[in-house]
């Protein structure tokens, strides 16, 4: 169970959410602004955020922005009218983590909550860090001391895998199964090929944290 807070500055369905996600037994704040959300998020912690895009004083894509610049890995779940698919991308791809398009039905609220409030916050984040290193999980960008690091698709799909089990050592089977399709075919030196060139990419840049190689098993990415 968690701590919620919920943007709905409509009044019968602002009570209806509340009380499904209550039923569920999570305790729910209720706001109807993006200027009392941001109140909200400074006064407590929170574990969910259930957000409507059109309210009274703008677009609660707003607060996504606000958790997200703060590097926070709280999930994010819209609600909202707005079905079309590019906006669906627009808004997952700035972050978001979740899209249910009013009207919904409340089971599958509360299952959707649920599924979000599982995920281990490091998994869940857009926004991951390590030293002086920042990678955006949604643009597959990430900068090192402010500089853009610019690597190939499979060296940023393997930074995020070390990243998000940051300290842990990650072995070569799993970094094959993340980076390779099946249909792929990678070769016996396909992973150490990514890893040297991640390698040099972050000491060009200065980077505080290295690729540990763990002989006989994997990788660990510390300082």
């Amino acid at each position: 169970m968690g701590r919620l807070l919920v943007l709905e500055d409509e009044p019968i369905l602002a009570r209806h959410i509340k009380s499904t996600l209550e039923r569920a037994g999570h305790a729910v704040d209720v706001i109807e602004t993006i200027a009392g959300g941001v109140q909200a998020l400074g006064a407590a912690d929170y574990d969910l955020l259930v957000l409507d895009r059109r309210v009274s004083d703008g677009d609660g894509v707003r607060l996504l922005d606000l958790v997200r610049r703060s590097k926070s890995a709280i999930p994010v779940m819209f609600l909202t009218a707005r079905s079309g698919t590019d906006d669906r991308v627009s808004i997952l791809n700035r972050g978001a983590d979740d899209y249910l398009c009013k009207p919904f039905e409340a089971a599958e609220l509360v299952a959707r909550a649920t599924a979000l409030l599982r995920r281990p916050p490091q998994l869940a984040a857009s926004i991951l860090t390590a030293g002086n290193i920042v990678l955006d999980k949604a643009t597959r960008s990430a900068m090192i001391a402010g500089k853009p690091l610019l690597i190939a698709r499979r060296e940023g799909m393997l930074l995020e895998q070390l990243v998000v089990r940051l300290g842990q050592v990650v072995t070569r089977e799993a970094l094959d199964a993340k980076l390779f399709g099946f249909a792929e075919g990678a070769s016996p030196n396909a992973i150490e090929a990514s890893v040297y060139r991640l390698r040099s990419a972050l000491s060009n840049l200065g980077a505080d944290h290295h690729i540990h190689t763990v002989r006989g098993i994997g990788y660990c990415f510390a300082p």
